[in-house]
Formats: C-alpha cells, structure tokens, sequence
C-alpha cells in the first residue's frame, strides 16, 4: 500500500528545505561525552514515586533543565551568529523536536532556567499533547505563514519580524535532540545560521562489559559554530553539564 505525506508533514518538509538550504550551513564540530546515568534515573524514579507521575518526570525533561542551568554561564551557546558578529539571547529558549506522522514538530520552552522540573514536564506534557492532536503551536504558525500570500510572507520575514525575532518568538536558540528515543546511542545535529549549538541525547546504555543499568551511560553530544566559539568554550560547557548531571540532587535544590 503506497504512503502518502500529509499536509502538514509537505508544509514542515518546506520548511526544513528553507531552514537548511546549503548558503545557510555552518562549519560545524562536535565534541561527546560520557555521563554516568546512575543518579539521574535514581532521581527520575524517585520524583515520580514522591509525585505519583504527575506530571511525569523523564530523563528528556532532567538533561532540559540540566543543560538550561549549566546554560546560563555560557551565553554564547544560544546566542545568534549572523556571519560577522555575535548577537546575544535576551532569554533562553530551548528547542525540543518530537517525532510526529512522517516529521518532526518542535516544543519550545522559555527560560527553563527558572522553572522546576514539574513546570517544564507540565509544559512539555500539554505541548506534546497539542501535537499529537494536530494543535502544535509551532506547526500552527508554519499553516498560518502557508496560508498568506508571497507579499506578504516577505513583509512579515524582511520587514515586521525578521529572521533573529522569529527565531526568539516561535523557534528557540538551543536546540537538543533526543537520538536516544529512537534507540541511537550518539549522533550529531545540522546546524543553520544564526544558529550556534546545539546538543544531542544519545540512548542509555550500560557501560561495556556491564549488563548492570547503575553502571549506565548517557552520551552527549554538542555541536556548534567553530566562527562562533572554540572547543574549550564548547568542552568547559560539556564537562559543566556533566558534573551536574551526575550530581543532580542540585538540579532540584531550592525548589527549583
């Protein structure tokens, strides 16, 4: 039986051939590490037993608000990159894709850095929700924009928004891509200008020669703009974000 695409999956395609059209690409590198998962799925578990999994708290949702504390020290990583100067973020806003019919739709959360895990699982829960129910709000602005005449997709791009604020209002600066949902143990993400990193959540495993899940790993990987940062800025933030996951009482400490 032959598999037709839909509507939305032609209209997301469009705008995957825009977002990455080759004058757009970066000189991208990538750095992995390795995460010791122990303690993370301890936290997991435990905060789902203390909440009764409402909302429900994954291993998506800890390296989110992870990566969003250990963020804010590096501002350059989601800041934006026009080829000739940096222009920094008034605010983070991560970028999580999520795999719907034959694409991918995107959740967006704002300042995660202030928000407690059970807020950005709530968030991300509804969000996920309106996808699967075909209400995504980013798929929403994608049929709004296909609806409006060439005028006036040039009026709103070139002249009422303009890519940066686009990106700010409906995109995100930081994208990070679960791999490990689809079973992949690592992987490395295509970035566009002005984007300048982003980061990739390989599967967890146990480490080699151990069937035992406490001595479980998590791979992460940063990819980013070499004319926009060097690998030390790049591995300072990788090495951050590992110590903390692997220390993560810290990430719900003061109640946040």
């Amino acid at each position: 039986m032959k598999t037709t695409l839909a509507q939305r999956d032609i209209i997301f395609r469009q705008f995957q051939i825009h977002k990455f059209n080759r004058k757009h690409m970066i000189p991208a590198v990538s750095m992995t590490i390795n995460v010791n998962a122990s303690e993370i799925i301890k936290l997991k578990n435990a905060l789902n037993i203390s909440n009764g999994n409402v909302p429900h708290i994954t291993i998506t949702h800890i390296v989110m608000k992870a990566a969003a504390d250990t963020l804010i020290k590096y501002p350059v990583l989601y800041s934006f990159f026009d080829g000739k100067r940096i222009v920094q973020n008034p605010e983070l806003m991560l970028n999580i894709p999520v795999d719907v019919e034959s694409h991918v739709e995107y959740i967006t959360i704002s300042c995660p850095e202030s928000k407690s895990l059970s807020e950005i699982s709530s968030e991300f829960s509804n969000e996920l929700h309106n996808i699967n129910s075909g209400n995504g709000k980013f798929m929403n602005f994608l049929l709004s924009i296909n609806n409006m005449s060439l005028a006036g997709k040039l009026i709103f791009f070139l002249k009422l928004n303009g890519t940066f604020n686009f990106l700010r209002e409906h995109y995100g600066n930081f994208p990070i891509s679960n791999f490990g949902s689809f079973h992949i143990d690592n992987g490395t993400l295509a970035l566009s200008q002005p984007i300048i990193a982003g980061l990739c959540m390989g599967a967890i495993a146990p480490l080699p020669g151990s069937s035992e899940m406490e001595k479980a790993f998590l791979s992460l990987t940063i990819t980013f703009d070499h004319r926009a940062i060097d690998g030390a800025y790049a591995g300072r933030f990788l090495n951050d974000l590992k110590t903390l996951l692997e220390n993560p009482d810290k990430i719900v400490a003061d109640g946040r």
